[in-house]
């Protein structure tokens, strides 16, 4: 419910109408989570990634919605593109796979294209193919670092509704490290 990254943003806004309905929108009208009808993961939830956002906000174990929290929070997802009509922190984590994907069938292909060539053939055209197959996967490669950049260096400039680490694609050749406190 709380832990999936895909669904994220739509949960938290699912949670946030909840609060609307109820009325729980500024200190003096929080409520209990049971007043509410959340699940108590939601209490949990609340002490690790979702309680950081400052969306929902904690007065005496009674909760409210802060709205302009939230506007923020939508605001800086829109920004760092893991908000919107996309697939959430997904959309980047399922490109860094595709390009993975793109990249593995390059290198099979040359790979597969050069034995071939050289125990079968002997052509230079399949030479020439096998050359531009090497040089597509470099730029694939080229491309990938630059894409996974490009997410870091956004993240970076979030704040605390900034997506975790965890949300983040992670790619083999280096971690994203955890930002200290």
């Amino acid at each position: 419910m709380f832990g999936h990254p895909q669904g994220r943003g739509g949960r938290i806004l699912q949670i946030a109408e909840t609060f609307r309905q109820k009325g729980a929108t500024s200190p003096d009208k929080a409520m209990t989570i049971q007043e509410l009808g959340l699940p108590p993961r939601f209490e949990m939830a609340m002490k690790r990634r979702l309680g950081a956002t400052g969306i929902f906000v904690e007065v005496s174990g009674r909760y409210y919605l802060d709205e302009a929290r939230l506007q923020e929070f939508q605001q800086q997802r829109r920004r760092t593109g893991l908000g919107g009509a996309q697939r959430g922190a997904w959309s980047a984590r399922g490109t860094m796979i595709e390009l993975r994907m793109a990249r593995m069938a390059v290198g099979l292909g040359a790979i597969v294209i050069a034995l071939s060539n050289i125990f079968l053939f002997r052509s230079l055209d399949l030479t020439l193919v096998v050359f531009a197959l090497v040089i597509l996967w470099v730029a694939l490669t080229i491309f990938q670092f630059y894409y996974l950049a490009r997410i870091r260096s956004r993240w970076r400039q979030g704040s605390a509704g900034a997506p975790s680490s965890s949300d983040l694609p992670q790619d083999v050749f280096f971690r994203i490290p955890r930002p200290h406190a």
